[in-house]
């Protein structure tokens, strides 16, 4: 109905207006109200609901209910339906048609899904192939902690420290650079946080894994070097953070990291 093409940027300008006169105030809002009009197309919804987030969140939001599961990374929005969800949601396009063109894209993949269900599911069963399977390791690795998927990554991780001189060179470089995508667009609003949990979670099991080898590398250095009694220290660190906190797989990855560069790491836990 064209009064309620407005509802969406109203909430998003309402939200400014309230964080501007109210700035202790907190905002939510309910996004299967949003695309509740085209109920049997997840995907689509959940593609509307990460647009909506988008902006929501820049303009001051702090609260909803999500599938966080399920929910798309804003920039992994197929780019054609992405504009389209951007014009719907802030009620703008150069011709005025955007809520139609929507409709006619809904209209177009529940017919597509219904071909499918009728042919057999056929091409359901050939979505779930994982083509991200055949990019190369550090690709791969990256992927996986963007997307949040740890079900390949003990894998990876081994044929990754294959390639690289040291284990510690694996973190410092295609999971490090993994987890930077992933800061960038937490920081744009592009990821959310039970996103950005997913993938610390990935990040953690990685460095678990690498963490036997670097532990042996470092005895066999002490070794070499006539025993631990003479090992000199870069200086020494002291981590702690807030207990159930996400920065927590973070401290413990700094930890890590600066061991392996000769520093004495006090690790307080978690307070």
């Amino acid at each position: 109905m064209p009064e309620h093409d407005n509802y969406a940027v109203n909430f998003i300008e309402a939200t400014k207006v309230l964080r501007k006169d109210c700035p202790g105030c907190h905002i939510s809002g309910g996004l299967s109200n949003l695309s509740f009009g085209f109920r049997g197309l997840n995907d689509l919804r959940e593609s509307m609901h990460a647009v909506f987030l988008y902006h929501a969140i820049q303009a001051g939001m702090d609260m909803g209910i999500v599938n966080a599961g399920n929910i798309p990374i804003y920039e992994d929005i197929e780019p054609g339906l992405r504009k389209l969800l951007d014009e719907v949601i802030l009620n703008k396009s150069e011709d005025g048609n955007h809520v139609q063109r929507l409709i006619d894209w809904a209209e177009e993949e529940r017919a597509r899904l219904q071909a499918i269900k009728e042919a057999g599911g056929g091409q359901v069963a050939a979505k779930k192939v994982d083509p991200w399977r055949e990019y190369d390791v550090d690709k791969r690795l990256q992927h996986a902690l963007i997307k949040g998927i740890d079900k390949y990554i003990d894998e990876d991780t081994e044929e990754a420290r294959k390639n690289y001189p040291r284990p510690l060179h694996v973190i410092e470089g295609p999971l490090m650079a993994g987890m930077s995508i992933v800061g960038d667009y937490f920081g744009s609003g592009k990821m959310f946080l039970p996103q950005v949990i997913k993938s610390a979670r990935v990040m953690k099991k990685a460095v678990g894994y690498l963490t036997p080898f670097m532990e042996a590398e470092k005895e066999a250095a002490g070794s070499a070097g006539g025993g631990a009694s003479e090992v000199r220290y870069n200086g020494t660190v002291v981590l702690a953070t807030v207990k159930g906190d996400v920065h927590d797989i973070g401290k413990n990855i700094v930890g890590v990291v600066l061991g392996c560069n000769n520093y004495r790491i006090v690790d307080m836990g978690v307070m």
